[in-house]
């Protein structure tokens, strides 16, 4: 979190002649070329967008997509319960500050990527701070496109995307207003950024945990494009995008149990990242004890899971056992129960995006419905995330070929196995839009499924940003 908080104030002093004043910038401002002209400024501006991702995932966005499955609970009265029950409407502030808050990330993203290639400091230093702001941009319209595209999870890409501005921002001119692009259109694009992200990054070996996995590396483009691909149903993408993540097998490693992953812990700074997280927001690594990130789990008055879910882990499964699930705040319900994910007390706890386990599921169900058949390599891949969550001595027995009676068996046994592996981690609700599943009784219109566009992009170009059906 160093990365994203310890921000430098650079202060430009202007001095010259009277008759030069006006052709000179405001005093005490720089420039966007000023700023990327500068190693040290524009890694800074980079670790701004970096920061400016984490602001617009956490808390409400996080929590919601298990909240609207109902693998967590929340109060009635809890304000981000609009998320997911079907009742935001365009002018609401939450979906106007999540709009805002991607798109000032990917507009500094963008800021880098035009700006950066005309500086004059080291080209290796300038590839790395484009290809890592690439990266951001594509994660940035991957969350957009996944909240605000319409059928850009049910299959039809043809459909209004997001606008794509590739441009950075100077000035507000309404002649260069953009309407929504296809969802396929972002998809390409996003994928694009990605490939292009992953051909220059490499993945760093001497780096700290929180550096390594708290930025783009090599390995993080390609296990988002990963994901990318399986929510545009383009499978076949999907197997080679997961095949290439797996590649590192020094840096990224399945941990032994899922309890290694999340140890619960009271520690304020310096919480080591396990070798499994791919990308995560280091929010514990940042001494400042006043960022903290989900502390609504451990208080168990916000959001807490659902008994109903927990009952459907299998017995004895390490990720519904004491070794995972915590009191939580001894002054909160003694009948509610905390994620080690987030039972830190202070919510000094890592975000995760990206995970090992994740990549295997992605590939594992990739690989039956490109093949359209009872695969192999799936259920190994299955057995593999499924035989490390139960204690040495009671794991179940391994599937095997013999297990599934037909392809949508061993798909709804991986899908299954995403939901118990990834709960709470913010997936579970998109999971269920990709495949055709209402998410809740409240949202059985697929029109329902995605944000309304914030009105107020509407109303600022005149309606060329067009609202989602439905709103």
């Amino acid at each position: 979190m160093k990365l994203y908080t310890k921000l430098f104030c650079i202060i430009l002093v202007v001095s010259t002649s009277c008759k030069k004043q006006l052709e000179l910038p405001p005093e005490n401002i720089l420039i966007e070329s000023q700023v990327v002209g500068n190693p040290i400024s524009a890694e800074a501006l980079l670790a701004s967008s970096y920061f400016k991702t984490y602001v617009a995932i956490r808390n409400y966005y996080y929590m919601s997509a298990d909240l609207a499955t109902g693998n967590s609970m929340a109060l009635a009265t809890n304000g981000f319960v609009s998320l997911w029950n079907g009742t935001l409407i365009p002018t609401s502030n939450l979906i106007q500050t999540l709009w805002n808050n991607h798109y000032s990330a990917i507009n500094e993203a963008n800021v880098i990527i035009n700006l950066i290639p005309y500086a004059t400091f080291s080209q290796s230093v300038k590839t790395r701070l484009i290809a890592e702001a690439k990266f951001v941009r594509a994660l940035n319209y991957f969350i957009l496109l996944r909240d605000f595209g319409s059928g850009a999870l049910t299959g039809n890409l043809s459909g209004p995307g997001v606008p794509l501005q590739l441009l950075h921002y100077s000035n507000y001119d309404p002649s260069k207003n953009i309407a929504r692009s296809t969802s396929l259109e972002v998809y390409t694009q996003i994928l694009k950024d990605l490939n292009e992200a992953a051909e220059v990054l490499t993945d760093l070996t001497t780096a700290t945990p929180q550096v390594f996995r708290g930025r783009a590396q090599k390995t993080t483009c390609l296990a988002l494009a990963s994901r990318v691909a399986l929510y545009m149903r383009d499978y076949s993408k999907a197997v080679s995008y997961s095949a290439q993540a797996l590649t590192n097998n020094t840096q990224y490693v399945l941990a032994s149990s899922p309890a290694l992953v999340f140890p619960s812990t009271t520690a304020t700074s310096n919480i080591p990242l396990n070798a499994e997280l791919i990308f995560a927001i280091p929010v514990s690594y940042n001494s400042d004890i006043a960022d903290n990130n989900l502390t609504g789990y451990f208080l168990k008055t916000a959001i807490w899971p659902n008994p109903a879910f927990l009952a459907t882990y299998s017995p004895n499964d390490i990720r519904n056992s004491s070794l995972m699930m915590v009191v939580g705040n001894p002054t909160g319900p003694a009948t509610r129960v905390t994620p080690s994910k987030f039972a830190n007390p202070l919510g000094r706890d890592h975000l995760p995006i990206i995970r090992l386990s994740e990549i295997y599921l992605n590939r594992a169900e990739a690989l039956v419905r490109s093949t359209n058949s009872i695969n192999t390599e799936a259920i190994s891949l299955l057995n593999s995330i499924r035989q490390r969550s139960f204690p040495v001595g009671r794991k179940p027995t391994p599937f095997n070929l013999a297990s599934f009676a037909s392809v949508n068996d061993l798909i709804n046994a991986i899908l299954r196995e995403r939901q118990w592996e990834l709960a709470f981690e913010s997936h579970d609700m998109f999971d269920k839009i990709r495949t055709g599943i209402a998410p809740n009784s409240f949202l059985t219109n697929p029109n329902k499924w995605v944000y309304p566009i914030p009105r107020r992009e509407i109303d600022l170009t005149n309606g060329l940003i067009t609202q989602n059906p439905g709103y």
